[in-house]
């Protein structure tokens, strides 16, 4: 059996997304629980580490493991500006 990340828990959830935002064309929903986003797994100041993960990789896909209902899901988002806040709404 392949396994691609070895996880323990999320480091946060998505508890909200705005209809037409990067996210949701990317594929993130409700309560989605982040358990890797690009580079940023463990370690302190999680939330900060993301965000600055986010800019710098502005425009280009970032790999993103989330947990959903249960499974382990491995999507890309990229982060991108839009008319709405932050770079992933």
């Amino acid at each position: 059996m392949d396994v691609d990340v070895l996880v323990s828990r999320p480091f946060a959830v998505v508890d909200e997304i705005t209809d037409a935002s990067p996210a949701v064309e990317d594929g993130l929903q409700l309560g989605d629980q982040i358990l890797k986003f690009g580079n940023v797994e463990a370690g302190d100041n999680l939330l900060q580490r993301l965000a600055s993960e986010a800019q710098s990789s502005m425009g280009q896909t970032v790999p993103v493991v989330i947990m959903r209902q249960g499974t382990v899901i491995n999507l890309t988002v990229t982060p991108r500006t839009w008319q709405g806040r932050g770079l992933l709404g």
